[in-house]
Protein backbone atom coordinates (compact mmCIF):
# COMPACT_ATOMS: atom_id res chain seq x y z
CA UNK A 1 0.00 0.00 0.00
CA UNK A 2 2.93 2.59 0.70
CA UNK A 3 4.31 1.79 -2.65
CA UNK A 4 0.63 2.54 -4.21
CA UNK A 5 1.00 5.81 -2.32
CA UNK A 6 4.69 7.32 -3.36
CA UNK A 7 3.50 6.52 -6.76
CA UNK A 8 -0.39 7.87 -6.96
CA UNK A 9 1.38 10.85 -5.22
CA UNK A 10 4.38 10.73 -7.71
CA UNK A 11 1.44 10.03 -10.76
CA UNK A 12 -0.19 13.62 -9.16
CA UNK A 13 3.01 15.12 -9.85
CA UNK A 14 1.91 14.75 -13.53
CA UNK A 15 1.58 11.95 -15.66
CA UNK A 16 1.53 12.12 -19.71
CA UNK A 17 0.25 10.01 -23.38
CA UNK A 18 0.45 9.82 -27.11
CA UNK A 19 -1.85 8.63 -29.30
CA UNK A 20 0.40 6.33 -31.80
CA UNK A 21 -1.63 5.09 -34.56
CA UNK A 22 -0.33 4.93 -37.97
CA UNK A 23 -1.34 6.75 -41.27
CA UNK A 24 0.50 5.10 -43.92
CA UNK A 25 -0.60 5.88 -47.42
CA UNK A 26 -3.55 8.09 -45.70
CA UNK A 27 -2.99 11.25 -45.75
CA UNK A 28 -5.55 13.54 -43.67
CA UNK A 29 -8.09 15.67 -44.41
CA UNK A 30 -7.71 18.82 -42.18
CA UNK A 31 -11.31 18.13 -40.55
CA UNK A 32 -9.20 14.42 -39.48
CA UNK A 33 -6.00 16.08 -38.31
CA UNK A 34 -5.87 16.03 -34.14
CA UNK A 35 -4.35 19.18 -32.45
CA UNK A 36 -2.29 18.42 -29.30
CA UNK A 37 -0.98 20.12 -26.12
CA UNK A 38 2.14 18.01 -25.33
CA UNK A 39 3.91 19.35 -22.21
CA UNK A 40 7.33 17.13 -20.89
CA UNK A 41 8.25 17.56 -17.59
CA UNK A 42 11.46 15.24 -15.68
CA UNK A 43 12.02 15.19 -12.44
CA UNK A 44 14.33 14.20 -9.73
CA UNK A 45 13.36 14.29 -5.61
CA UNK A 46 13.23 11.92 -2.55
CA UNK A 47 9.71 9.97 -1.64
CA UNK A 48 9.38 9.02 2.01
CA UNK A 49 13.36 9.22 2.02
CA UNK A 50 13.85 7.34 -1.49
CA UNK A 51 15.69 9.06 -4.07
CA UNK A 52 13.97 8.87 -7.14
CA UNK A 53 13.78 10.21 -10.65
CA UNK A 54 11.03 10.68 -13.65
CA UNK A 55 9.33 11.84 -16.16
CA UNK A 56 5.83 13.12 -16.54
CA UNK A 57 3.88 13.75 -19.93
CA UNK A 58 0.60 15.83 -20.38
CA UNK A 59 -1.63 15.98 -23.27
CA UNK A 60 -3.78 18.95 -22.08
CA UNK A 61 -7.42 18.47 -21.16
CA UNK A 62 -6.93 14.42 -21.93
CA UNK A 63 -4.18 12.81 -20.37
CA UNK A 64 -1.59 12.81 -17.47
CA UNK A 65 1.31 9.53 -17.59
CA UNK A 66 4.08 9.43 -15.09
CA UNK A 67 7.02 7.31 -14.89
CA UNK A 68 8.89 7.12 -11.72
CA UNK A 69 12.91 5.18 -11.74
CA UNK A 70 15.63 4.39 -9.46
CA UNK A 71 17.86 2.61 -11.06
CA UNK A 72 14.98 0.64 -12.84
CA UNK A 73 11.63 1.64 -13.46
CA UNK A 74 9.22 1.79 -10.13
CA UNK A 75 5.79 2.44 -11.50
CA UNK A 76 4.07 4.03 -13.91
CA UNK A 77 0.72 5.78 -13.81
CA UNK A 78 -1.94 6.98 -16.12
CA UNK A 79 -4.45 9.86 -15.34
CA UNK A 80 -7.27 10.60 -17.36
CA UNK A 81 -10.45 12.93 -17.17
CA UNK A 82 -12.58 9.96 -15.05
CA UNK A 83 -10.08 7.42 -13.17
CA UNK A 84 -6.63 6.75 -12.49
CA UNK A 85 -4.24 3.68 -13.25
CA UNK A 86 -0.86 2.80 -11.53
CA UNK A 87 0.96 0.19 -12.23
CA UNK A 88 4.28 -1.56 -10.35
CA UNK A 89 6.11 -3.84 -11.96
CA UNK A 90 8.11 -4.87 -9.04
CA UNK A 91 5.17 -6.17 -7.37
CA UNK A 92 3.60 -7.27 -10.32
CA UNK A 93 0.87 -4.92 -9.17
CA UNK A 94 -1.76 -3.31 -11.28
CA UNK A 95 -4.19 -0.79 -9.40
CA UNK A 96 -7.44 1.58 -11.14
CA UNK A 97 -9.05 4.26 -9.07
CA UNK A 98 -10.85 7.25 -9.53
CA UNK A 99 -10.33 10.95 -8.28
CA UNK A 100 -13.24 9.93 -5.51
CA UNK A 101 -10.52 7.81 -4.22
CA UNK A 102 -7.75 10.22 -4.17
CA UNK A 103 -9.87 12.45 -2.68
CA UNK A 104 -10.49 10.42 -0.29
CA UNK A 105 -6.41 10.08 0.32
CA UNK A 106 -5.68 13.50 0.50
CA UNK A 107 -8.85 14.34 2.63
CA UNK A 108 -9.84 16.85 -0.12
CA UNK A 109 -11.78 17.16 -3.13
CA UNK A 110 -9.46 16.43 -6.39
CA UNK A 111 -10.03 16.33 -9.90
CA UNK A 112 -8.09 15.75 -13.23
CA UNK A 113 -8.57 19.82 -13.54
CA UNK A 114 -6.40 20.21 -9.89
CA UNK A 115 -3.81 17.89 -11.17
CA UNK A 116 -3.23 19.43 -14.89
CA UNK A 117 -3.24 22.77 -12.80
CA UNK A 118 -0.38 22.13 -10.47
CA UNK A 119 1.46 20.57 -13.29
CA UNK A 120 1.08 23.97 -15.18
CA UNK A 121 1.79 26.26 -12.27
CA UNK A 122 5.05 28.23 -11.84
CA UNK A 123 5.40 26.71 -8.54
CA UNK A 124 4.92 22.99 -9.03
CA UNK A 125 7.60 21.88 -7.07
CA UNK A 126 5.96 23.65 -4.01
CA UNK A 127 2.40 22.52 -4.58
CA UNK A 128 3.05 18.83 -5.11
CA UNK A 129 4.82 18.72 -2.18
CA UNK A 130 1.58 19.96 -0.05
CA UNK A 131 -0.47 17.77 -1.97
CA UNK A 132 2.09 14.73 -0.78
CA UNK A 133 1.81 15.95 2.61
CA UNK A 134 -1.88 15.89 2.70
CA UNK A 135 -1.81 12.05 1.70
CA UNK A 136 0.79 11.51 4.38
CA UNK A 137 4.18 11.64 2.45
CA UNK A 138 7.26 13.70 2.69
CA UNK A 139 8.10 14.70 -0.83
CA UNK A 140 10.95 16.98 -2.37
CA UNK A 141 10.97 16.97 -6.49
CA UNK A 142 12.95 19.45 -8.46
CA UNK A 143 11.92 20.13 -11.95
CA UNK A 144 14.89 19.71 -14.63
CA UNK A 145 13.56 20.16 -17.44
CA UNK A 146 9.92 20.98 -18.85
CA UNK A 147 9.35 21.75 -22.32
CA UNK A 148 6.09 21.88 -25.09
CA UNK A 149 5.66 19.90 -27.81
CA UNK A 150 3.33 19.93 -30.84
CA UNK A 151 4.28 16.57 -31.60
CA UNK A 152 5.54 13.15 -28.95
CA UNK A 153 6.34 10.27 -29.36
CA UNK A 154 6.01 7.87 -26.10
CA UNK A 155 5.42 4.04 -26.23
CA UNK A 156 3.95 3.55 -22.58
CA UNK A 157 3.64 -0.67 -23.01
CA UNK A 158 6.97 -0.93 -23.55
Amino acid sequence: MKTFRILLCVAMLALTTVGCRSTQGVSPTPSQTERHDYTVMTFTGMVDGMSVSGQVRTDKDRVIWCSVNKFIELGRAMATTDSIWVRVPMLNRYQQGNYDDLSRLAQRRITFTDLQAILESDDVERRVTELARQLGMTVTIKITKKEKAETLTFPFNK
